[in-house]
């Protein structure tokens, strides 16, 4: 009697003391977690800091904050405010719904109409098109899963307080097989090939629910004196909260065709028969 009641005693401490353990943390997958507010619609806001070099001595930076209306296909619109550091210039801004980026007028080296606040775009708008893609001048889109998936399989984990560092790198060769052919270097503007020099490495902090919280980078284009580092240094805040963005008005307004006018077609290759 006595042991068959140890016996009990014991099988019934050892069910306590099981459901009294926490399970084991299952980490949070952030590309699933994109891919969860991509099909939500909601947004994100955007605080970035970016700072370039120009060979040894020449230096520039720009603060960016910025906000993000997310789709399935990625940023639907993004309304984006910089300012270069150090400096006096003012801000500037952009607005993108879409296709369409407006610029805020003051931008233009050329005269634009009395009234005029935005110039609306439909084709490139240069480093203002490049602000309005995904608010800012980061060279890794965390909106795109199958880039932040690559990125992620080239990353070691470690745990920190809150949640994940991600940190790895890749060379330009690399990173153009992964990358759509449109895709361009935010700091040169120019596209990345498999002929491309330099690297990019990165720090990705995320929440425990894997999400992006600060996401580091420095990328280097070229070698010698001539190459351009940017390092940017971007945090992520209200995940999933409505973001409503729209076009500047109308009566404020000036196209871009009328401005430069329209877009000249290129001219057409000369025929066999002229050879």
């Amino acid at each position: 009697m006595t042991r068959t009641f140890a016996l009990a005693a014991t099988v019934a401490l050892a069910s306590v003391t099981a459901i009294a353990q926490p399970a084991a943390a299952v980490t949070a997958d952030p590309v699933k977690a994109i891919e969860r507010q991509l099909s939500r619609g909601k947004g994100v806001r955007i605080s970035e800091t970016v700072r370039h070099s120009y060979g040894p001595s020449r230096t520039s930076g720009t603060r960016i904050t910025g906000r993000v209306r997310l789709a399935r296909t990625g940023p639907a619109a993004v309304a984006v405010t910089w300012r270069d550091v150090p400096g006096d210039d003012p801000a500037h801004s952009a607005i993108r719904i879409g296709p369409v980026v407006y610029c805020d007028a003051a931008q233009y080296p050329i005269p634009v109409p009395e009234g005029a606040a935005w110039v609306r775009h439909t084709r490139r708008a240069g480093h203002c098109g490049t602000m309005a893609v995904r608010a800012g001048l980061q060279p890794i889109d965390v909106y795109d899963p199958a880039m932040l998936r690559a990125v992620l399989r080239r990353s070691t984990r470690t745990a920190v307080r809150g949640g994940y560092r991600y940190q790895g790198a890749i060379s330009y060769r690399e990173l153009s097989r992964i990358v759509p052919k449109s895709y361009r270097h935010p700091a040169t503007n120019a596209r990345v090939t498999a002929a491309s020099k330099g690297e990019l490495a990165w720090r990705l902090f995320t929440g425990r629910d894997g999400l992006p919280t600060r996401l580091i980078t420095t990328s280097t284009q070229g070698s010698g004196r001539s190459a351009v580092v940017m390092r940017v240094d971007t945090r992520y805040s209200g995940w999933g909260r409505p973001v409503t963005i729209t076009a500047p008005p109308a009566a404020g307004t000036v196209d871009q065709d009328d401005l430069y006018g329209p877009p000249v077609p290129d001219p057409e290759p000369p025929s066999a028969a002229a050879n």
